[in-house]
C-alpha cells in the first residue's frame, strides 16, 4: 500500500504544529461539537486614491481602520489604533475561560505588504487588547506556530494562560502576526481542499491495494508536487501575499505595532516559535528591547531536518509517556507496557492505511492522517491525555472513528459546517516555506528518514524528507539559519550595572544571556 509518502505530508503540516494548543487546553472536551462560525479566512481588497491596493481579512477587526498612512516609515508609525469594545464575533469564547468578549477592546493597523517598498500594497493587522486596572504598560505575546493567532485566545491568556499580577500590571496585547488569523489572511486552499488535505483523501492511489513501498525518489517528488499545488493556491487565493508573511516582516510589524500603542519598549513573551520571532525583533530592533521572555526556544541555527527530528523525538517519548500512564489501568485501550502499546498503535494505524475507520459522519472516515492529527495534538499537554484514551478507546475497541475525528476538528478548528475558524494550516507551511530553506540531497534525506524509522517506533512512520518539501517550493527563502545575537544597549530591565551587554530580559525584570 502506498501510504508513506503521503503520511510524510503531514509532517509538513504538523511540524511546529501550533503550541496555542498547549495553553487553551480547556477547549479540548470529548464530544464537544464546535458550532458553525463561519470561515474567518478570506480577504478583501480595495484600491486606494494613490494607487495602494489595501487587503483586509474581511473581518470585523478591519472596520476599525483610519485613514491609510503615507506610504513612509513615520506614516505607519504614526498611525493610532481606533479601539472600540470587542463584540462576541471578535472573540471567540474559549471553553474554560470564564470570560466573555466583554472588558476586551479591538482594533487595526495597516502594514506595508513589503516593507522594502512602502507606496506598494497594504495589508491589516488585527489587535486585542485587556487593559490592566493600573497598567505598567503593554505585554504582547505570541503562542507560537508559526500560524498561530493570538486575538482569538486573549480571553483566556489574560484569565488563565498568565498570573493575576500580570495581569493587573500590563495591558496584555494580542498582535496577529501577518498571514495569519484576523489579520490579513494567506490563504492556499479551499475548506473542501483543507479537508481533503487534513484526511490526506484526494488522491485515488493512495486507496491502492499495492503493497509496495515507495521509493525515495517517488516520495520526493510526492513532496514536491504537493508544495507545488499548495503554492500554486497562495498565488490563485492570496496573489503575492504567500511572499511576505516571513519573521522578519512579522517582527517589523511588531515593532510599528509598538510605536502605534506608545510604547518606548517592546514587553514581550513568546511561546515556541514565538521565541524565534522575539529573539529576530531583538536582533533587528536591540534598542527597543525592554523585558522579553522566550518560552520554550526554538534554536534559530536548526534546519529544517533538524527541527523535524528533536520535535518527533519529543512527540515519541511524550506518547511512551501516555502509554506508561494509560497502562496502568486495567482498561487502557493500547495494553498493559510501553512496547505493547506501541506495537497496538502501529498495528491500529496500518489497518487505518489499509482502510478507513467508519465515524457518524458517513462522508468523512477516520484516516491515518486525521487519526495522527488528533494523537500529536492531544501529547502536547497531560490535561488532554483523557482525550486521548477516550478517542483511542473507541476506536480500538469499539471500531468508531467519531471521537478521534471530533478530536482532530477541534484540533484543526475545523467547524460542523465544514468551514475552518482560522487559516493556521496554510499559515504553518508557508511561513516555514519562507524561514527555512532545503539541505542535503534524496540520499542524505532518505538515510535520515530509514534512521528515525528505526530509532522512533511509532513517530518514524511518518518522519523524514521535510527538506524535499521546501525544495519544491516555488519561493526563495527569505533568510539563513544561523545563530541570533541581539545585543542590549546597556539599560538591561532598567538599571546601568554589571549585567551582560548580550542579555534579554524577563517580565518580572531579571536578565538572560540571549545567545
Amino acid at each position: 500500500m502506498k501510504t508513506r509518502s503521503r503520511n510524510i505530508v503531514i509532517v509538513l503540516l504538523a511540524i511546529l504544529v501550533v503550541v496555542a494548543l498547549a495553553t487553551v487546553s480547556a477547549v479540548l472536551i470529548v464530544g464537544h461539537d464546535r458550532k458553525s462560525g463561519g470561515s474567518a479566512t478570506h480577504q478583501q481588497s480595495a484600491v486606494s486614491e494613490d494607487g495602494r491596493t489595501v487587503i483586509t481579512s474581511g473581518s470585523t477587526f478591519s472596520d476599525t481602520l483610519g485613514d491609510l498612512p503615507e506610504p513612509t516609515i513615520e506614516g505607519f508609525y504614526q498611525q493610532k489604533v481606533n479601539w472600540r469594545e470587542c463584540t462576541d464575533d471578535d472573540l471567540k469564547q474559549m471553553e474554560g475561560s470564564q470570560q466573555s468578549s466583554d472588558g476586551y477592546e479591538c482594533g487595526a493597523l495597516y502594514a506595508p505588504l513589503d516593507w522594502d517598498q512602502l507606496d506598494g500594497d497594504v495589508i491589516a493587522l488585527a489587535l486585542a487588547i485587556h487593559r490592566a486596572p493600573q497598567s505598567e504598560g503593554a505585554l504582547f505575546y505570541n503562542p507560537g506556530g508559526p500560524g498561530g493567532p493570538a486575538t482569538s485566545i486573549l480571553p483566556y491568556i489574560a484569565s488563565q494562560g498568565l498570573s493575576m499580577d500580570l495581569a493587573d500590571r500590563f495591558d496584555i496585547v494580542a498582535l496577529d502576526p501577518r498571514g495569519v488569523g484576523q489579520s490579513t489572511p494567506v490563504i492556499c486552499l479551499t475548506d473542501k481542499e483543507r479537508d481533503e488535505t487534513a484526511a490526506m483523501s484526494d488522491d485515488p492511489a493512495d486507496q491502492s491495494d499495492s503493497t509496495q513501498e515507495p521509493t525515495p525518489q517517488e516520495i520526493v517528488e510526492d513532496l514536491k508536487a504537493e508544495s507545488a499545488k499548495l503554492a500554486a493556491g497562495c498565488k490563485e487565493h492570496s496573489g503575492s501575499l504567500a511572499e511576505h508573511v516571513d519573521t522578519i516582516s512579522a517582527a517589523k510589524d511588531f515593532d510599528m505595532a509598538r510605536a502605534a500603542l506608545g510604547q518606548d519598549k517592546l514587553t514581550y513573551l513568546g511561546y515556541s516559535y514565538g521565541t524565534y520571532l522575539g529573539a529576530t525583533y531583538a536582533e533587528l530592533f536591540p534598542d527597543k528591547v525592554g523585558r522579553m521572555v522566550l518560552d520554550g526556544a526554538l534554536d534559530p541555527s536548526l534546519s529544517i531536518d533538524e527541527v523535524e527530528r528533536l520535535q518527533m523525538q519529543g512527540f515519541e517519548d511524550a506518547l511512551a509517556n501516555w502509554i506508561k500512564v494509560c497502562s496502568a489501568s486495567s482498561d487502557c485501550p493500547v495494553g498493559s507496557s510501553v512496547d505493547e502499546g506501541l506495537e497496538t498503535l502501529n498495528a491500529f494505524f496500518d489497518q487505518l492505511e489499509e482502510k478507513p475507520l467508519e465515524t457518524q459522519d458517513p462522508n468523512r472516515p477516520l484516516t491515518s492522517s486525521l487519526a495522527f492529527s488528533a494523537v500529536i495534538g492531544l501529547l502536547y499537554d497531560t490535561q488532554l491525555h483523557d482525550a486521548l484514551t477516550q478517542g483511542l478507546d473507541m476506536a480500538i475497541k469499539q471500531d468508531d472513528g467519531s471521537t478521534m475525528l471530533a478530536l482532530a476538528d477541534l484540533l484543526m478548528e475545523r467547524n460542523a459546517d465544514g468551514t475552518y475558524q482560522n487559516n493556521s494550516m496554510e499559515a504553518i507551511s508557508v511561513i516555514n516555506s519562507l524561514d527555512y530553506s532545503p539541505v542535503g540531497d534524496i540520499e542524505q534525506w532518505a538515510a535520515a528518514a530509514e534512521k528515525m524509522k528505526a530509532e522512533l517506533p511509532f513517530m518514524g512512520r511518518f518522519a523524514g524528507y521535510s527538506s524535499a518539501a521546501l525544495e519544491g517550493w516555488p519561493i526563495e527563502s527569505t533568510r539563513e539559519r544561523g545563530p541570533i545575537h541581539a545585543e542590549h544597549p546597556g539599560d538591561c530591565c532598567g538599571g546601568n550595572d554589571a549585567r551582560p551587554r548580550h542579555a534579554l530580559c524577563d517580565v518580572a525584570g531579571a536578565c538572560r544571556p540571549a545567545q
